[in-house]
């Protein structure tokens, strides 16, 4: 029996002993997941996606098909709150005879809220997945402080939230490292505005003698004639990432990133949609620099109750110290069967055509290097729950 058949049965039979207390107790059940056919002009591989410099504009373009399935079971003792959570992802680079298979644990989790000590903060310990921001049309989390780990999280400052976290993490190469994470969070600045902040300090080693690293990260929300408006500053050092998690643990004090995002999202009437524009620049440890810029947007229009038109626009540009600059511009048109109009409504059954565009330096980013365009044709569900 392969080791994947053994991983998969063992998280399937986890799962069907979840299901079975649920008899007893009710269990909490939610997750995502995404999947469909696709095919490209030209006699290319069975799933295609473009992408440049960490940037995928997503609608149409996605490599892999899969979901995350979470459990989760409260419990209530002498009036504390705890909650044991479980969830377990599976993953495929595609749909070909050869593809990547990956299923495993994402969320292995316990949390406690109510001590008295501190009864307005939750207390937790595992594998996590804590404060994740993200931008949905390109699927990128900007603040993402998973991992294995213990802290708390929500404790009352009056007008902010105080969280506090330490995280290990430990690869085959050799490689280690510890992570401290302490954020202030929903800072009330009058109206709808609030604002986050969270510090990153990294000790990191490895047989290449890696070096500590360090992040600062600024969340800004806002809302404003029926948008709401986000943006991020983020700045890392060494072997910190820019999303407040672990970066490259070989990274010396020379590696430098920085980071300024900004997303807005909106309904009115039939039409919805999300727009993001991205700066970013990082340097490695030899000192070579790389700039990014990137802008898109995704509007839906509800057409009927259950079909709406959606479609999708993104313009990536990187430059290299001493290399040609490298552009990439994707469309997608998506006719959209849905169980509601609006832009966030959920499941979806999309059917799609993509189109991309990039340049010669672009080719070897994009993977893609005996031409400079392509199509990709296909149908797509999306259900999150």
């Amino acid at each position: 029996m392969t080791q994947k058949i053994k991983t998969a049965l063992q998280l399937t039979a986890v799962a069907t002993l979840l299901a079975a207390g649920s008899a007893a107790q009710a269990v909490d059940f939610g997750g995502y997941f995404r999947g469909g056919p696709q095919t490209q002009s030209k006699n290319e591989k069975a799933r295609e996606c473009y992408g440049l410099g960490g940037v995928k504009y997503r609608l149409g373009n996605e490599c892999d098909i899969g979901g995350e399935f979470m459990f989760s079971q409260g419990f209530k003792t002498d009036g504390i709150d705890s909650r044991a959570n479980l969830m377990i992802d599976s993953w495929s680079d595609g749909a070909t005879p050869n593809s990547t298979n990956k299923t495993g644990i994402a969320i292995l989790s316990g949390e406690f809220t109510g001590f008295d000590i501190a009864p307005s903060a939750t207390f937790f310990a595992g594998k996590v997945r804590e404060r994740r921001g993200d931008v949905h049309i390109i699927d990128t989390f900007f603040t993402d402080m998973s991992g294995v780990g213990a802290g708390f999280k929500g404790l009352s400052l009056g007008g902010a939230k105080l969280g506090v976290g330490f995280y290990r993490a430990d690869t085959s190469a050799n490689q280690a490292g510890s992570r401290f994470n302490v954020e202030v969070q929903d800072i009330a600045l009058g109206g709808d505005n609030k604002l986050g902040l969270i510090g990153t300090f990294v000790s990191g080693k490895d047989t290449t003698g890696g070096e500590n690293g360090s992040a600062f990260s600024v969340k800004f929300d806002s809302k404003f004639a029926g948008l709401s408006n986000t943006v991020w500053a983020q700045y890392a050092t060494g072997s910190a990432g820019l999303n407040s998690n672990f970066g490259n643990i070989a990274d010396g004090s020379a590696a430098k990133r920085w980071r300024l995002v900004e997303t807005i999202n909106g309904q009115s009437g039939a039409l919805g949609g999300q727009a993001v524009v991205l700066f970013g620049s990082a340097k490695d440890n030899a000192g070579v620099k790389t700039d990014t810029a990137s802008v898109g947007g995704r509007l839906s229009y509800g057409v009927t109750k259950n079909f709406k038109l959606v479609g999708e626009a993104g313009f990536t540009r990187t430059k290299t110290d001493g290399a040609a600059a490298a552009n990439l511009t994707k469309v997608t048109i998506a006719p959209t069967l849905s169980t509601g109009p609006d832009f966030w409504t959920r499941p979806e059954l999309r059917f799609y055509v993509t189109s991309a565009k990039w340049n010669d330096a672009a080719k070897s980013s994009v993977g893609i290097t005996d031409k400079t365009s392509g199509t990709s044709y296909g149908a797509q569900v999306e259900w999150w729950f």
